[in-house]
């Protein structure tokens, strides 16, 4: 057995690392592919970048497990199957099951580390990812001035030049517009040439004006409604303005203000929160019962139950088929809009409670969703290892094509049911359970039922056994009949 074990596990080892880094790496690109716009030209240094991708990589190790256990299961016994590795082990009285063991324990070691990581490792990661994509996403674009354009990047400035040596710092024919008092362009600067340079630690951008004209705007506030006002004209030889470019900076947020999300979480803290909530929820229903409850005792009013200067009884009021007679005969509409402004308060009231309600509940689900999706994408690899398994056995196809076509849709058909059952539990149309379990539901009984077939030797893929039957039926339903003439 120690040598079956020392088979298996290296004909399995060596397919699932290698698929396993192309599925995360196929993961990771469509992740830049999505996110590219708001990275793209914003200046960003390599490391954040790197940082960025690191953390995405991380949070995506539970999605690209089970895919690699799928694919690299069916190459495996494939390959063993093509090479008659297995058709010997089955003829020294070995079954396909026993030769699964060595596996099944390894996988469940695997799926039992990948249930750790995504409870105490993930949450770190989506909370560093999450926090620097929302700062990468905030950040402006890189100072960038082109020719013959306006650029606005700089608050309060607007910049036109109309040609830049590439190879140097000179720039000319330069027009400065300020917009610091906020109130139009009080201020601008034309010159025929200049030099624009960067400080050293990119905080600040100097840029030095020659042969040009300042003009400024001289309001007078105490005077404001005169139709001109003054202005200061001043003709330089050199002159310097410098910029602030802090803003350009990546600026961290705060990384306690995402820590409340529910990828965001763990196990003990998922399930605080939904047991804050849940009671949270339960006070709300207490405060609004006690509340409408003056709303809904109409026998209390005195004027309602007032007859002739008499009163009865709230029960014999309310029994009584002519009760709308005992209101008092002078003016009956006020009661009448009395009663019509209560309910329509407490039609208000309701669907407020209702909405308050209907969010408590969705952030319930949210958090139930993310606590089953930790035990279910660890199990999700058991189940499609007992589907890979037997497949590659049964196709008898090793190496990369055959498989990967079989392994992608298998895995599709788990990934759609998946995201129907959460979709569907997350707009509370079935089962929290049931939502995030179907796809193991479903798809635990076909792999279970693959390896029985497959340790039978059962010709599973035989199409012309599926195939034979439908191709009678046809052939005997538009058959042709003896009088019926042919052209």
């Amino acid at each position: 057995m120690k040598k079956i074990f020392k088979l298996t596990v290296l004909s399995f080892i060596g397919p699932f690392i290698a698929t396993f880094f192309v599925v995360l790496f196929v993961i990771l690109i469509q992740f830049l592919w999505t996110y590219v716009d708001d990275m793209v030209g914003k200046g960003l240094e390599w490391y954040v970048i790197l940082k960025l991708l690191f953390f995405a990589s991380a949070s995506f190790v539970p999605t690209a497990l089970p895919l690699a256990i799928l694919l690299s299961s069916i190459m495996a016994f494939g390959n063993l199957a093509e090479s008659y590795e297995l058709v010997a082990l089955k003829s020294a009285g070995i079954s396909l099951a026993r030769i699964m063991v060595p596996l099944i324990t390894l996988i469940s070691l695997i799926a039992i580390g990948d249930f750790f990581f995504s409870n105490n490792l993930i949450p770190v990661a989506n909370l560093k990812f999450q926090s620097l994509l929302w700062d990468v996403r905030k950040q402006r674009p890189a100072l960038d001035i082109k020719e013959g354009v306006f650029y606005n990047g700089i608050d309060n400035y607007s910049i036109h030049i109309q040609k830049k040596d590439k190879k140097s710092q000179k720039i000319e024919g330069v027009t400065i517009y300020d917009h610091t008092s906020r109130q139009g362009d009080d201020v601008v600067m034309v010159a025929k040439s200049g030099e624009m340079t960067i400080s050293p630690d990119q905080r600040w951008l100097a840029i030095k004006l020659y042969d040009g004209t300042r003009y400024e705007e001289m309001r007078d506030k105490e005077n404001a409604h005169r139709n001109t006002d003054p202005a200061n004209r001043l003709t330089f030889k050199s002159y310097e303005i410098k910029f602030d470019l802090s803003e350009f900076k990546l600026n961290r947020t705060d990384e306690n203000l995402f820590k409340e999300n529910s990828v965001m979480l763990n196990l003990n803290q998922l399930q605080y929160y939904v047991d804050s909530l849940n009671i949270m929820k339960k006070k709300k229903l207490d405060v609004d019962v006690s509340f409408e409850k003056q709303y809904l005792l109409a026998t209390r009013d005195a004027s309602a139950i007032k007859q002739n200067n008499k009163h009865t009884k709230p029960s014999d009021s309310l029994l009584n088929k002519s009760f709308v007679y005992s209101l008092p005969t002078n003016d009956p509409k006020h009661f009448i809009v009395r009663a019509e402004n209560t309910a329509r308060a407490l039609k208000d009231m309701y669907n407020n409670y209702a909405e308050e309600l209907n969010n408590t509940d969705k952030e319930i689900r949210k958090y139930e969703i993310e606590w089953h999706r930790k035990f279910s994408l660890s199990f999700a690899c058991l189940t499609l290892f007992f589907i890979g398994a037997p497949l590659g056995a049964i196709i008898r196809k090793g190496g990369i094509g055959y498989p990967t076509v079989v392994a992608i849709f298998m895995f599709l058909i788990y990934y759609v049911i998946s995201i129907i059952g959460e979709r569907s539990a997350r707009e509370a149309a079935i089962g929290i359970f049931t939502g995030m379990w179907i796809s193991t539901l479903i798809l635990l009984p076909v792999g279970l039922y693959l390896t029985y077939r497959a340790n039978r030797d059962s010709v599973t893929f035989n199409y012309s056994k599926y195939f034979t039957g439908i191709i009678s039926f046809l052939r005997k339903r538009y058959k042709p009949k003896k009088n019926q003439s042919t052209v």
